[in-house]
């Protein structure tokens, strides 16, 4: 069962009475009356991520103590960090699961824009785990989360985007192949371009513009309909007038062949370039795979701290014998989301249940009935 505490403090009161045992078998009926989805939605719209999103849909009470403690205590280090002045963001990061998946086929390869995603999926993940690095000793249960990520990921998304720009086009310079086949291709455009420039200048009368397009990947040039027969060539449609026929002359068609084959080229080589790139993700696939946990777990932790500096949270000391967990109502919460007032003094802490009336009375009560026994 997946664990999430969503505890909190009353005034400060220390949470170590009216225990009881949580059933993890908690009944529908049971989580309507304690609101815990309405709770789980204030808690989502502070996670930055799919990932962390559907962290925050699995929360549950927790029925054991040491989970319920180690959860507090990342929530509490990581809002002494950001009092510290230190935070770690995920605004970007896309779920991986789908080019996880790709890369366990073997042979197959990423699209270049995916696997810009599991770059910034691994920067993300190591900048937050040199924020938590540089606060350590303050840190130690988030360090947890992320000591064991590997330093060559940093490495090889340096790699990748050096070879692939932001819009997902490869670099020249992603292979000495590649750039030769694209000086080529530029050289040969740049030759078939003057040269139907200057069929045009020698037969303007036939020319409905001077200016060179593409149609069906090949370089034209747009002829009079009534002059036709002035222009040697082979035709590639007409506008939608029929005023302009679309003419491919004869001296270009032979360069315009080559510009294919270059193209052709220039395609068969990115696709070798992708699937080398695609290679060396799949080698460190266990390691990208630590990484998108550690975003998640982090994007969920990140949800709680912010979840409870919108209501100036607390972290609460939870005391008990092993196995035990003091009863809580989470019944509520959207109140406080919808009634915030300075007046409050029930403050939640970022966790699974937050403590609320409905707890505070029966403290309270409790407080009651024993200084009326004393």
């Amino acid at each position: 069962m997946n664990q999430f505490p969503y505890l909190c403090d009353l005034r400060n009161l220390r949470i170590s009475s009216w225990r009881c045992k949580i059933d993890s078998s908690m009944n529908p009926q049971a989580f309507g009356i304690l609101e815990f989805d309405q709770l789980r939605q204030l808690v989502r719209r502070h996670a930055q991520t799919d990932m962390g999103r559907a962290r925050v849909a699995t929360l549950e009470p927790f029925d054991d103590l040491e989970p319920l403690r180690h959860a507090l205590a990342e929530v509490g280090e990581a809002i002494s960090l950001r009092a510290r002045g230190s935070r770690f963001s995920f605004d970007g990061v896309a779920d991986p699961s789908e080019s996880i998946a790709r890369l366990k086929i073997e042979g197959a390869a990423l699209e270049p824009l995916a696997m810009l995603d599991l770059v910034h999926l691994c920067n993300s993940a190591l900048d937050a785990r040199n924020a938590i690095l540089a606060e350590r000793e303050d840190s130690p249960t988030l360090f947890e989360a992320v000591g064991a990520l590997s330093p060559d990921l940093k490495k090889l998304a340096t790699a990748i985007t050096k070879k692939i720009l932001p819009n997902g086009e490869l670099d020249d310079r992603a292979s000495p192949e590649l750039a030769r086949i694209r000086h080529d291709i530029g050289r040969l455009r740049s030759s078939i371009t003057r040269s139907l420039e200057n069929l045009m200048r020698r037969s303007s009368e036939a020319i409905q513009e001077e200016l060179v397009t593409v149609r069906n990947d090949r370089f034209v040039i747009p002829v009079r309909a009534d002059h036709r027969g002035r222009i040697n060539g082979v035709a590639h449609g007409s506008s939608s007038s029929g005023q302009t026929i679309f003419i491919e002359p004869m001296p270009t068609i032979e360069a315009n062949n080559e510009l294919q084959t270059l193209r052709e080229a220039e395609q068969r080589e990115i696709a070798a370039i992708l699937f080398r790139i695609s290679e060396d993700l799949r080698a460190q696939l266990p390691a990208i795979e630590a990484a998108a946990v550690a975003v998640a777990k982090l994007d969920l932790i990140n949800a709680k701290t912010a979840f409870g500096e919108r209501f100036n949270c607390v972290v609460p000391e939870v005391a008990g014998s092993a196995g035990i967990l003091p009863a809580m109502s989470a019944a509520g919460a959207n109140n406080r989301e919808r009634n915030y007032s300075a007046r409050q003094s029930w403050r939640l802490i970022a966790g699974r249940m937050p403590a609320l009336p409905a707890l505070a009375r029966a403290q309270n009560n409790r407080k009651g009935t024993e200084t009326a026994a004393q």
